[in-house]
């Protein structure tokens, strides 16, 4: 990592809850994708959105995480990593009387979960796994080394958290301002009761929980289906994402309508 950079180039952290009204639509979508020049940060950006998955998962991913199956139009995704995961060990207190948590952190993975292929973004998430599969005999005998996003610098480790957080601030400063617009971007940033600016920025989360509003959007998933898709453990969170936008409510309302004619 650049010695310096965060200090040169602040990062705030931005909330779901506050900052996502809902699913921004396939087509502005699928324009923000087409942003992306080449054809691997294009795959990393479309996994982000297609798994959901947190940056670390989506970088941890292996060619073998994926079971194409094309008659079924469907890509089944098996054992993807699952960070945050934690188990209580002990508590203990400290001189001013504050519990404090001793945990350890748990090594699992997301419950098997299903990619639609009739998506408009799955071909690139296909042909990026046409172009990285193993081609020789060789390289078929040790699939299980296949990452998905390998770095170039060290041999066997995954690309980094850092690429991945210059790659979507690069990619925040090319949006035009009406594709800004169409992502729902366009709200003024606040942190702390101060302004921090006019308009919030592109942040790697924003890809699941767009994902999330999606599922619900277009699939009418409900709670339990978010938390199967996810492998989430509390409901509450599901809620947080589980957001239709004012475009999901007036949609509700238009087929309401069509009832009174």
């Amino acid at each position: 990592m650049k010695v310096g950079y965060w200090s040169e180039n602040k990062y705030y952290r931005l909330n779901v809850k506050d900052y996502v009204e809902g699913f921004c639509g396939w087509k502005p979508l699928k324009e923000l994708v087409g942003n992306v020049e080449s054809e691997r940060d294009q795959a990393f950006i479309t996994d982000l959105f297609l798994t959901g998955g947190r940056v670390s998962e989506v970088l941890a991913l292996k060619y073998l995480n994926f079971d194409v199956r094309e008659a079924e139009r469907v890509i089944i995704v098996r054992n993807m990593k699952l960070v945050k995961r934690y188990k209580k060990i002990s508590e203990t207190v400290d001189s001013e009387g504050k519990k404090h948590w001793v945990t350890r952190k748990l090594l699992t993975t997301r419950k098997v979960f299903p990619i639609s292929t009739l998506e408009p973004l799955t071909p690139i998430v296909l042909e990026w796994l046409d172009k990285i599969g193993p081609k020789t005999e060789e390289e078929k005998a040790r699939m299980d080394d296949i990452l998905l996003f390998p770095s170039p610098y060290k041999i066997g480790f995954p690309l980094t958290r850092f690429w991945a957080y210059k790659l979507i601030r690069n990619l925040d400063k090319n949006i035009s301002e009406d594709l800004q617009e169409q992502l729902g971007l366009n709200k003024p940033f606040w942190k702390e009761g101060k302004k921090i600016s006019d308009t919030i920025h592109l942040w790697l989360h924003w890809f699941r929980s767009q994902r999330a509003s999606q599922l619900v959007s277009d699939y009418d998933f409900e709670v339990l289906d978010l938390i199967d898709f996810f492998t989430w453990e509390r409901t509450e969170t599901a809620v947080i994402y589980a957001r239709r936008g004012w475009r999901g409510l007036a949609s509700k309302m238009v087929t309401a309508h069509a009832h009174y004619v």
